[in-house]
């Protein structure tokens, strides 16, 4: 049995609230449009950055259709700042525990890990780099690729068939992340989920959204990766 294990990035493989990330994304909404795009009031946990930038900018009275025109160019501005505000290495430290062993054990036990996450790919990519888990992760779904979050598990599986042949079911496929988007998004796309408290809800937050399982933190590694192996076998 091979797994598709596909992580949420911020406030679950490191530490929630880039401040780097939001100023690309007001720096690229300002210079795609001339003038500041407050962020002010968006709920920003477990939101995809195109869903994010579609937001302040209806809000700050743009037509849909001139929307839909200028995001995959906010996108792509966005990402090339976030690069030149964000140094090689510079988030290392960023990487929260047990998440490197945790990567290389599922490597060593033949599983697939990739990310699913709500950062713009540009953005998603050099974080990964800069918190040197980029080798861990060589593919994923990105938060530019979809409106809605749980769209993004098929783009993950396309993304992993493409680039090791291997078509694990929706049974084998499991979401690791820390906000209750990313628990609805498993629940919509019918794979499994993990909640971890490693952001900014709670075990018992996120328990009560029914999940499929819980953990506190991906610290103890073993547990885990049984954990991971059990829920496919009990799907």
């Amino acid at each position: 049995m091979t797994l598709l294990v596909l992580f949420d990035i911020d406030g679950t493989l490191l530490r929630a609230g880039d401040p780097a990330h939001a100023q690309a994304m007001r720096d690229a909404l300002a210079e795609t449009l001339g003038e500041p795009v407050p962020l002010d009031g968006i709920p920003l946990a477990g939101m995809l950055d195109r869903q994010i930038a579609r937001l302040a900018l209806h809000r700050h009275g743009v037509p849909e259709e001139d929307i839909a025109q200028i995001l995959p160019a906010v996108m792509q501005r966005m990402g090339l700042r976030y690069r030149e505000l964000v140094h090689p290495g510079s988030r290392r430290d960023w990487v929260l525990p047990g998440v490197r062993p945790l990567l290389d054990r599922l490597w060593q036990r033949g599983h697939l890990a990739g990310v699913l996450t709500g950062n713009a790919q540009l953005v998603a990519r050099w974080k990964l780099a800069a918190a040197d888990l980029d080798g861990f992760l060589p593919f994923g779904a990105y938060g530019d690729e979809a409106e809605e979050r749980h769209e993004l598990v098929t783009r993950a599986r396309e993304a992993a068939r493409a680039r090791f042949a291997i078509a694990p079911s929706l049974d084998e496929t499991i979401l690791i992340g820390d906000t209750p988007r990313d628990i609805a998004a498993a629940q919509a796309s019918g794979t499994r989920v993990l909640a971890v408290a490693t952001g900014r809800f709670g075990v018992d937050e996120l328990r009560a959204l029914q999940p499929d399982a819980v953990v506190p933190d991906l610290t103890e590694v073993e547990r885990v990766v049984a954990l991971l192996e059990s829920l496919a076998r009990s799907a």
